[in-house]
């Protein structure tokens, strides 16, 4: 199946529509308390996609604490979840799906 048509078949699962949006992202994973940055591409009520620097196993523990800073598109909030895919999309970046079971907004 090629990417456009797995992209089409994923976007019909989905209850909650994506927003695409860019803001910093800090994550963890596993039960490491070490923070790390990454790029918001996009989100929906129970998942993100971001864009990171290194790899992550699929099924790892995910923390994650949107920086919005003036971007009104995203809400400030700390998540909990699942990376759900990590696909390689150059040479030094990773593009990360995570699905999350626990989100808390700051305000």
């Amino acid at each position: 199946m090629n990417v456009l048509k797995m992209e089409k078949a994923n976007a019909d699962k989905r209850i909650f529509p994506r927003t695409d949006t860019e803001c910093p992202v800090l994550y963890s994973v596993g039960s490491s308390k070490k923070w790390r940055v990454a790029i918001l591409i996009n989100m929906s009520a129970t998942g993100i996609l971001m864009k990171a620097k290194e790899q992550l196993l699929d099924d790892i523990a995910i923390t994650i604490t949107t920086k919005p800073g003036n971007n009104r598109l995203v809400p400030e909030i700390t998540g909990k979840g699942m990376v759900t895919r990590c696909t390689k999309i150059s040479e030094n970046d990773y593009e990360i799906s995570c699905k999350l079971n626990e989100v808390k907004s700051h305000k």
